[in-house]
């Protein structure tokens, strides 16, 4: 039998283990997926909300600097400076009287810092006043005033036309930016000017919105990058920043909204939510700035990729417990089913002296069970058999002694010494054959006899037949120790019997003196059989196919029974070799077919 090329052990081994295998990794995934989305949605939330926030600072922001620029717009003494039209008078009383009134600090000033941070006049914050011809008539910076109108910038028209503003603007002084509101000022339901009042946009600005909303926060005014909370920026990673704003900002416009942008900076990946800071406009001369709110992607999913490392963890651990829990349930489950293939191997062995150990009460036991009394129920049927085949075999073989001792009677009755010579030759097949049969009543398996032992008895038959004939030959055998099927045993038997009787009668005539020798070898399962002599030997036109005696017809018609090679070499002496292969076919089918 041979052994399977894929084991139902490891077969089940495989497919539980697979099966587990894909299970875990389908939860692992999903749950990765499920937390990483619901991490991103949530930072996406929270940006949405960061955006609200900064909604609600910029209306608070602009509504302060309304509101405060319009209180400085009300004073009397800042009227009474503006209406006489006098730059050092307006400027005195902007740098004298508002400086520290309007006390400039970042963002809110009651809710984020109650400290000042402006060092000079130039940095605090920007207040300029303008003509009805948008001509500055001053301001808080200690820097000259421009000689020209400024009639152009956002919001001074409208408030030299009397209208307030409803948000701010982003102006450019010098190399700063201030969120500025410009308000008409009025005397007497004219208006004489226009103020303009705003808080610079720094660096210090952005970092306290970042400790309020816990986000980092950039400003991006006027297609440059202006200010970042983010620390340690390399080169690199600014101009990454700068241009994935530049991009994001189209976005923006085209939704009239915020949107949400990933980049890589700093060796990690960051969520980047940009919305603008004034309200989009198509105006040549207004300047657009926007809010980067940025968040580490890396370090928000930190969290989660320690959860996914332990959730792989139990996974790996979940692995090898399915290993081990496939490799019990397997081995539990096919210890059965090799001790029943153990069994069926020891049958072909034909051993049928051991059962095979239930092991389980499960429908294996029962099989086992169930095998176990087959291999029984055969066993007997086997012993009956084989009682009854080796009494038919010693039946027969008495018989044929019977019929060989009556040929006996009859060739020594008669005087014609051709019906004498015909009689004997047929004792001889006979006795051939009940030797066969003999050696089957004694032989335990009949695909296994001992041919070399049938051989010895047969030709020591033929010699002592011949021996009372006065003839002084010599035997002489050489035989290996060699097992046949009965199948072939049987031909082989016969062809010897017909070659050896053959050498007797007629290698040496009238009582002449001289050797036979019979060999019988085994090599890469074929064999061969020999008989020679050093007679007379055999006619020159000798043909084996052609010749008409009864023994080589035999030999003929048994030699293509036993699909042999038969050759004769007459050269030094007459050899006859038949060769064959070795079959170990079961059966005791009689042998000799001779139609």
């Amino acid at each position: 039998m041979e052994s399977p090329k894929f084991p139902i052990r490891w077969k089940l081994l495989t497919g539980f283990v697979g099966l587990a295998l894909v299970v875990l990794l389908v939860v692992l995934f999903a749950v990765s997926r499920i937390l990483d989305d619901r991490i991103r949605e949530d930072i996406n939330a929270n940006f949405q909300e960061a955006g609200k926030i900064f909604e609600q600072i910029q209306d608070v922001r602009f509504r302060q600097l309304r509101q405060t620029a319009t209180l400085v717009a009300d004073m009397p003494y800042m009227k009474a400076a503006i209406s006489t039209g006098d730059e050092n008078t307006v400027n005195q009383q902007i740098r004298q009287e508002l400086a520290e009134l309007l006390h400039f600090s970042p963002l809110i000033s009651d809710t984020l810092s109650t400290q000042p941070l402006a060092t000079s006049l130039d940095s605090v914050g920007l207040v300029m006043v303008f003509d009805q011809q948008g001509v500055p008539l001053g301001q808080l910076a200690k820097m000259n005033l421009p000689d020209s109108s400024m009639i152009s910038r956002p919001g001074v028209e409208d408030a030299l036309n009397g209208r307030f503003p409803q948000q701010s603007h982003i102006w450019k002084r010098g190399n700063s930016y201030f969120n500025v509101v410009t308000i008409p000022v009025f005397l007497q339901d004219q208006v004489i000017a226009a103020l303009s009042l705003g808080y610079p946009i720094r660096n210090r600005e952005a970092e306290l919105l970042a400790e309020v909303i816990e986000y980092d926060v950039s400003y991006f005014v006027d297609n440059e990058l202006l200010t970042t909370s983010i620390d340690s920026l390399s080169d690199r990673d600014r101009n990454a920043l700068h241009s994935r704003i530049q991009n994001a900002r189209f976005d923006v416009i085209d939704r009239q909204g915020g949107t949400t942008v990933e980049l890589n900076m700093k060796d990690q990946q960051w969520l980047m939510y940009l919305l603008p800071m004034v309200e989009q406009k198509s105006q040549t001369n207004q300047i657009n700035g926007y809010y980067a709110v940025a968040k580490s992607l890396t370090k928000a999913l930190e969290p989660l990729h320690q959860l996914q490392r332990v959730i792989y963890l139990i996974g790996l651990g979940g692995i090898l417990l399915a290993i081990v829990l496939g490799i019990t349930l397997t081995r539990n489950l096919t210890r059965p089913i090799n001790r029943l293939l153990e069994g069926i191997k020891r049958i072909e062995n034909d051993d049928y002296d051991h059962p095979v150990t239930v092991e389980s009460r499960d429908e294996f036991g029962q099989l086992t069970s169930t095998f176990n009394k087959l291999v029984a129920n055969i066993k007997e049927n086997l012993r009956e058999k084989e009682t009854l085949l080796a009494e038919i075999h010693h039946r027969v073989k008495n018989n044929l002694a019977v019929i060989s001792g009556l040929l006996q009677l009859e060739s020594q009755k008669t005087e014609d010494k051709q019906t004498e010579r015909i009689l004997k030759n047929s004792q001889l097949r006979i006795h051939s054959m009940a030797t066969v049969h003999e050696m089957l009543y004694e032989a335990k398996n009949f695909n296994r006899l001992s041919f070399s032992d049938f051989v010895a008895e047969m030709v020591s038959s033929i010699q002592e037949i011949y021996e009372t004939d006065s003839k002084n030959i010599d035997l002489k055998l050489n035989t290996a120790d060699i097992n046949l099927n009965v199948n072939q045993a049987v031909p082989c038997g016969l062809i010897i019997n017909e070659l050896v009787t053959n050498a007797f009668k007629h290698a040496y005539p009238d009582g002449g003196e001289g050797v036979v020798a019979v060999s019988i070898e085994e090599k890469e399962e074929k064999i061969t059989l020999q008989v020679e002599d050093e007679g007379v030997g055999l006619p020159d036109d000798f043909s084996l196919e052609s010749s008409e005696t009864l023994g080589f017809t035999l030999v003929n018609i048994l030699a293509q029974q036993l699909k042999a090679e038969v050759t004769v070499d007459t050269e030094e002496r007459t050899t006859i070799s038949v060769i064959f292969d070795k079959e170990d076919k079961k059966g005791s089918s009689s042998s000799l077919r001779l139609n």
